[in-house]
């Protein structure tokens, strides 16, 4: 699986653009705390890359929702990220790493079981699987 380019959103744009998603919404989607949203808002801190992408894999499924004020909700389900190295075959721990916006070692550490996975990087590695099962599925068709 060939992988170039990512795209970023700031977490904060969303709340801006969509009055109806709320604080507690969003940072669930995102796998954080209610705090860490405040403090981005605030600009005490910055989102990491992973938060980053995953807010711009909910922008989009917020982009293709038929009608955006009602009955709207962001999924929460997660993955291991490594489960996406046996899944996709030929799929590096450098690509996964970069897919996920954090470090190689990050990513060789969950690995070893040194380490566990970040909610966020789990959240982004479900989204990610989902998309590229639906690109897998086309091409395969």
């Amino acid at each position: 699986m060939n992988i170039t380019h990512f795209e970023e959103t700031n977490p904060v744009s969303l709340l801006m653009q969509y009055q109806w998603l709320t604080q507690a919404k969003l940072a669930k989607a995102l796998g954080v705390g209610r705090s860490a949203l405040s403090d981005w808002m605030c600009g005490r801190r910055n989102p990491c890359r992973t938060i980053r992408r995953l807010a711009w894999e909910l922008q989009q499924q917020i982009n293709v929702w038929p009608n955006r004020y009602f009955f709207f909700s962001f999924s929460t389900e997660k993955i291991n990220p490594i489960q996406l190295l046996k899944k996709y075959p030929g799929f590096s721990r450098e690509a996964l790493a970069e897919a996920l916006g954090v470090s190689l070692v990050s990513v060789n550490n969950w690995a070893c079981g040194k380490r566990n996975p970040s909610p966020s990087a789990q959240r982004l590695a479900w989204e990610l699987d989902k998309k590229w099962s639906a690109i897998v599925h086309v091409s395969c068709a």
